[in-house]
């Protein structure tokens, strides 16, 4: 119910905004979440204009991807360098980005088969043995349960930022949509044969924004050049 008769959309005394509230609504969880889908995609959809306009208020862009149907709020620059985003940027560890790629990978073998989004699975024990075999990120530790424990935190962090989510069963994680959308798997395979070398975000891949609590993906004219021509001398 409105709080006046002046602004029929008001949702508090002295509310100036027209946005209605499924506008609010879809804004705000843009703002707040890693990324967003489902209803809340449509929502954005129907009200995509106004939307889109509460995010530009606070210096941000919608990035939508139409294939895995998601969407996020990414930092849009200020070409004046006064003014800052409501999110951030930050790169991601090394251990972050070894982990992203194998699960970009992992999502690309099981769209192979036709799984669906609700069907990627990946169990931790996968996961530690990609990372602690081989040429992994862990493979030169030979304390099991320090690497039990790297693997453990690097997960947590995962989930953090949008990539996994937790499942009924225990270790055993659904790998997001999130996954595909800021990392191609041609880049994923690049990241896997960097080994040693120190792994950062390329300028191929997508932007996904810091949220104040860690990592984020460095995205386009912010991805280190020095980096991005390591990945170029790496990956032949």
């Amino acid at each position: 119910m409105p709080v006046n008769d002046i602004n029929p959309n008001g949702r508090f005394e002295g509310d100036t905004s027209h946005m209605t509230a499924d506008a609010r609504r879809a804004a705000i969880a843009l703002k707040r979440e890693r990324y967003i889908d489902g209803k809340l995609y449509d929502l954005v959809e129907r009200n995509r204009d106004q939307v889109i306009q509460s995010l530009n208020n606070d210096m941000l862009d919608l990035v939508v991807n139409e294939h895995y149907r998601i969407m996020y709020a990414t930092p849009a620059p200020d070409e004046e360098g006064e003014l800052r985003s409501l999110k951030t940027r930050q790169s991601l560890r090394r251990d972050e980005a070894a982990l992203l790629a194998f699960l970009r990978i992992h999502v690309l073998e099981c769209e192979n088969v036709r799984k669906p989004k609700s069907q990627w699975l990946v169990g931790f024990e996968e996961i530690r043995g990609a990372l602690a075999s081989g040429a992994g990120y862990l493979a030169g530790r030979n304390d099991e349960e320090g690497v039990v424990d790297a693997v453990t935190q690097l997960v947590g962090r995962m989930e953090t930022y949008g990539y996994l989510e937790p499942t009924d069963v225990d270790d055993v994680y659904l790998v997001t949509p999130l996954v595909p959308v800021v990392l191609d798997s041609a880049l994923a395979d690049e990241w896997l044969e960097v080994g040693e070398e120190p792994v950062q975000p390329a300028k191929e891949m997508a932007g996904f924004p810091d949220m104040g609590d860690g990592a984020g993906i460095v995205h386009g004219e912010e991805a280190d050049d020095d980096v991005i021509e390591l990945f170029e001398e790496g990956g032949r």
